[in-house]
């Protein structure tokens, strides 16, 4: 296998072709070229197989090069490096068959996890080519067999019943040997999550790559015999690998978790699971799924399916203090409230007892204090969450007792600042003054302001008094007759204008008329 280097920024260059790890790579020779003139006198002269390219060089784009390269027939596979993430420059990398597209600064391992994705397609692709008929090379890849049965058993493509399993395996001709009919089929599931900083650093095809390898080289003797599925949902990764160690189980997933967050700045959790029969593999992933989910105390770590101590948590007791809660809600003290919600869950964390029932039953008892301080108040809690970014870290709440953490910090900044934003009565004042001035003739009341701005009407009303000095039905009032008097000034019909300014009513328009100006709006209209 060989490999093309080129980038116009000599650094570069260096730092990839000497940190890079060639020969665990399978590549036998590394060639660099500085401008676009000199990778096509390689291309032309080797036999280069890939391409690791910068896009943004001063002779000539990569993209064009690419374009170059398949115009020349060749089958070769290409790395981008970029350091603009520009959309353009991606839809004309896949539109050429790009392999994978890398930003500027990168990880060298992400890019060696990717070069090793691209050169395990291309020997794959080659092989097809080579063997010529598909079912001709299926049949001399048991392990590629095995994948697609797993990935089949644990999606319930295949019915999780005894025959109907075995049934498959003998119709797909896949020589599972003595194990077929013994317990020897121990599953490991990982969920991987924190899917967006994954996606921010690769994408999702060579994060799956990532997530399968580095599971298949830790947890199996021989990686190539790997048998390993992953999935991706909508804010995780969950990858199942299918191996026959237990002893050092424990310290390897530790290790892999270590890994996964060292490469792509992710949590894992893992859950081993005790032995089970071929057919058994669906039921089995699914509980192991459950376990995980459960077991809010072994977030992050590893543990083995027999460790599990959650049991359904019926109580009906609360969980934290909420006359407590409440008190220091009242006092503002943020930090206090936080630490008793630390101090109650890490008590549970030390006998793995705590289990994403009791985190959700937190939430709830936080939100009620929440929702009875702001009723105390008299605010409504309606315009607490705007931009719904509180609304994902609420989701997300129930996965451990961080993102529980994250979750409370985040709703009581927002409570507080969202508290001053209603109680700054100045402000507030102005706001219905401008909103009465815009809305006059629409049949807006009390209770419709209050709405608008998410508060109780009653308390809208006491601020407004207390900063004005009027009723706030009176500044409606005295609004819709000051646009009366101009409408009349202008010669306006009388029952036009009270429909104007918002009178549905024509004699009540006439009384309140008169007894702000003390005439009625004829003979104002006449006198004008």
């Amino acid at each position: 296998m060989q490999v093309l280097i080129v980038d116009d920024d000599i650094a570069t260059v260096d730092v990839i072709e000497k940190k890079t790890d060639w020969e665990s790579l399978g590549v036998d020779h590394v060639y660099t070229a500085y401008n676009i003139k000199q990778a096509r006198e390689q291309i032309l002269t080797k036999e280069i197989d890939v391409i690791i390219s910068d896009i943004e060089m001063p002779k000539g784009s990569g993209i064009e090069f690419l374009e170059w390269y398949r115009q020349q027939g060749l089958d070769g596979e290409v790395l981008f490096l970029t350091c603009h993430d520009n959309f353009g420059y991606a839809a004309n990398a896949v539109k050429l068959r790009a392999a994978e597209y890398l930003l500027k600064p990168f990880d060298v391992q992400i890019m060696e996890a990717a070069l090793k994705k691209i050169i395990y397609e291309l020997k794959e692709k080659r092989r097809v080519r080579e063997e010529s008929a598909y079912g001709q090379w299926m049949k001399g890849n048991p392990v590629r067999q095995k994948n697609m049965l797993l990935n089949d058993l644990l999606t319930a493509q295949i019915s999780p019943q005894k025959e109907q399993v075995l049934e498959e395996i003998s119709r797909r001709k896949i020589d599972m040997g003595a194990d077929l009919y013994e317990k020897s089929c121990r599953l490991v599931v990982s969920k991987v999550m924190d899917k967006e900083k994954i996606h921010e650093k690769v994408n999702a095809n060579l994060a799956r790559f990532i997530l399968e390898n580095i599971h298949s080289e830790m947890l199996c003797r021989d990686a190539e015999d790997a048998v390993v599925s992953c999935f991706e949902f909508k804010d995780y990764y969950v990858v199942a690998t299918v191996c026959g160690k237990k002893g050092e189980l424990a310290e390897i997933c530790t290790s892999m978790i270590a890994s996964f967050r060292e490469l792509l700045e992710a949590n894992t959790t893992c859950c081993i699971g005790e032995c089970c029969y071929v057919w058994e593999l669906y039921d089995k992933y699914q509980n192991l799924l459950e376990l995980i989910d459960e077991n809010v105390s072994y977030f992050g770590t590893a543990f083995y399916e027999e460790e599990s101590v959650i049991s359904a948590d019926e109580s009906r007791d609360a969980v934290l203090d909420l006359d407590e809660m409440d008190r220091l809600l009242e006092e503002k003290k943020k930090l206090r409230f936080l630490s008793c919600i630390k101090q109650e869950l890490g008590e549970r964390m030390k006998d793995h007892s705590l289990s994403d029932q009791t985190l959700r039953k937190v939430r709830h008892e936080i939100l009620q204090s929440v929702y009875t301080y702001l009723g105390k108040k008299e605010i409504s809690a309606s315009g607490l969450n705007d931009d719904g970014s509180l609304n994902r870290l609420e989701e997300r709440a129930v996965q451990s007792v961080t993102d529980l953490i994250r979750w409370v910090n985040c709703l009581l900044e927002r409570l507080f600042s969202y508290e001053a934003e209603v109680k700054n009565s100045y402000q507030l004042s102005q706001k219905v003054d401008e909103y009465i001035r815009e809305h006059y003739m629409e049949p807006i009341g009390r209770n419709e302001i209050a709405a608008h701005f998410y508060m109780a009407p009653k308390y809208l009303s006491k601020i407004y008094k207390e900063q004005t000095g009027v009723r706030m039905i009176d500044t409606i009032t005295a609004c819709r007759i000051s646009q009366a008097k101009l409408l009349l000034e202008k010669g306006e019909r009388v029952s036009d204008v009270a429909t104007a300014v918002g009178f549905e009513n024509f004699t009540y328009f006439s009384t309140i008329f008169k007894k702000y100006t003390g005439v009625t709006p004829n003979q104002y209209r006449k006198n004008e």
